[in-house]
Formats: structure tokens, C-alpha cells, sequence
């Protein structure tokens, strides 16, 4: 069973979480502060979290599987062809940057979380979220 107050979260935070990020891509990077970083990276941790969230809940809902790691839901979605192999890789990248974020925030370095932003490396995201909210509402 659905859960839409869930899926309207997981929406609402991706779709403030992207504006925070795509605000930042159109700034001249040599303008931003520490404390510009530190948002920055804030908001990548909860973008990439909110998708690993509609990830597994897409899972959940499309297969009644229940997986309780990102990369189990990545490899089922892989599997079942809701992802290439080429989008799966990708994905696996931008989860274990999230990752670092994460716990591995001590040696996280500006240049790649500058990155990260200017070539909007978070941006594959984006369409999935929409292909999969959109095959979410088709199963009703």
C-alpha cells in the first residue's frame, strides 16, 4: 500500500534540496564561503538521501520487496531493468559520495564537492525521481 504523505516528503525534499544545489551551480564558485560548503554539502547529503529513501520505497512498492541498503535496492532495480547498467554505476558513485559526506567528513575535499556541483553530477537523480514517482502513481 502506498504511503503518499511519505512520497510527498521525499518530494518536497528533493525538489528544495535541488533548487538549494542548482542556486549553487549558477554561482561563480570563486564567491563561495565555508560556510557556502557546508550547505552545500548538507544539501547533497539530504538530496542523495531522500533518493536512496525513494529508492527502496519504489522497491517496496513496484516488487513488495523489502531491501534496508541502498546498494541492495540499486542492484534490484539493475536487475529488473528499471536501471542501466550506466545509471546504476552512477548511482553507486553518488551514494558513496554520500557516503563520505557522511563519515568521512574530515578528509572531504572542497574541489570535489566544487565538483560535484558545477558539472550537476547530482542531476541524474532528478529524472529518476520523476520516472519513478510517475510509475508510483500509474499502479493505482
Amino acid at each position: 500500500m502506498r504511503d503518499i504523505a511519505y512520497e510527498q516528503a521525499l518530494i518536497r525534499h528533493q525538489r528544495k534540496m535541488l533548487r538549494i544545489l542548482d542556486e549553487y551551480h549558477s554561482e561563480d564558485t570563486a564567491n563561495w564561503t565555508e560556510r557556502d560548503f557546508l550547505a552545500i554539502q548538507r544539501a547533497l547529503q539530504v538530496y542523495i538521501e531522500s533518493f536512496i529513501g525513494m529508492a527502496r520505497y519504489f522497491v517496496q512498492q513496484k516488487y513488495t520487496l523489502s531491501v534496508s541498503q541502498s546498494r541492495e535496492a540499486l542492484d534490484e532495480l539493475k536487475s529488473r531493468g528499471d536501471l542501466t547498467t550506466q545509471q546504476h554505476g552512477e548511482l553507486l558513485k553518488i551514494v558513496g559520495f554520500r557516503n563520505v559526506l557522511v563519515h568521512d567528513y574530515l578528509e572531504l575535499n572542497d574541489g570535489i564537492v566544487q565538483a560535484v556541483i558545477t558539472k550537476r553530477h547530482y542531476a541524474v537523480i532528478e529524472h529518476l525521481f520523476i520516472e519513478w514517482r510517475q510509475a508510483l502513481e500509474s499502479m493505482d
